[in-house]
C-alpha cells in the first residue's frame, strides 16, 4: 500500500506541476507567473545537482579504471587531469568560468579538439553518403542528382560546367531541402507534445518505478 501511495503521489505531483507551468502560457495571472518561475528555478537547481552527480560518477568510474589498469586507463588519467585542472582554475579565480585561464583552455584546447572530431566525422559522412547515393530506385536516383547539383554548385567547377547550377543549387536548398527539414521539425514537435501529454495524463510514468 505504501508503494502504491508513493507512486500515486509522485504522479499527482508531476501532473499538478506540469499543469501549473502550462497554465501560465494561457492565463495571465501574477500568482501563476510566480509559481511557474519558482518551479523553473527548482528545475534548474535539480539540473545543476544532476550535473554534479554526473561529474562525480565520471570521476569514480575512471578512478576504478585507473586502479584496475584496465584497457585505456591512460586516457582516463588524462581525462581526470584535464577535469581537475579546469575545476581548479575556475575555483582559483573569482570570475569562475569567465576567468582568462578557463577561457584559454576552452579556446586553445577544447575548440581544436572539437574541430578535430568534426573533421574526422567528415569521412564517416562521406561513407554514409556513398551508401545512400547508390542508385537502386527512382528515389535514390533523384537524391543522387540533387546531391551532385548541390555539391557542384559549391565549387567553381560546377559554374564552368553549367552557368545556372548555382541557381539550381539555391532552389534545391530553399524548397525541397527546407520543406523536408520543416517536416522533420514538425514531426519532432508533435511527438514532443504527445509525449508531454502522456506524462501529464499519467499514461507514461518514466519517473516512477
Amino acid at each position: 500500500m505504501k508503494v502504491k501511495f508513493g507512486r500515486s503521489l509522485a504522479i499527482a505531483i508531476t501532473i499538478g506541476t506540469g499543469l501549473l507551468v502550462l497554465a501560465n502560457f494561457f492565463v495571465r495571472n501574477e500568482f501563476l507567473r510566480r509559481v511557474q518561475q519558482t518551479l523553473l528555478d527548482w528545475a534548474l537547481i535539480l539540473a545543476a545537482v544532476a550535473l554534479l552527480l554526473g561529474a562525480v560518477n565520471v570521476v569514480a568510474t575512471h578512478l576504478r579504471k585507473i586502479r584496475g589498469r584496465r584497457p585505456g586507463w591512460v586516457y582516463s588519467l588524462f581525462l581526470l587531469a584535464a577535469l581537475g585542472t579546469v575545476v581548479l582554475l575556475g575555483f582559483l579565480d573569482p570570475r569562475g568560468v569567465a576567468s582568462p585561464a578557463v577561457s584559454w583552455v576552452f579556446l586553445y584546447v577544447h575548440v581544436p579538439l572539437q574541430a578535430t572530431i568534426f573533421a574526422l566525422t567528415a569521412f564517416f559522412i562521406a561513407s554514409a553518403a556513398y551508401r545512400a547515393f547508390r542508385v537502386r530506385s527512382v528515389d535514390s536516383f533523384i537524391m543522387l542528382v540533387a546531391g551532385i547539383i548541390v555539391l557542384l554548385g559549391q565549387v567553381p567547377l560546377g559554374q564552368a560546367i553549367w552557368d545556372r547550377i548555382a541557381a539550381a543549387k539555391d532552389w534545391i536548398l530553399a524548397y525541397p531541402s527546407t520543406g523536408g527539414a520543416r517536416g522533420i521539425i514538425l514531426g519532432v514537435a508533435l511527438g514532443t507534445i504527445l509525449t508531454g501529454l502522456r506524462v501529464l495524463l499519467g499514461i507514461d510514468r518514466p519517473h516512477v518505478k
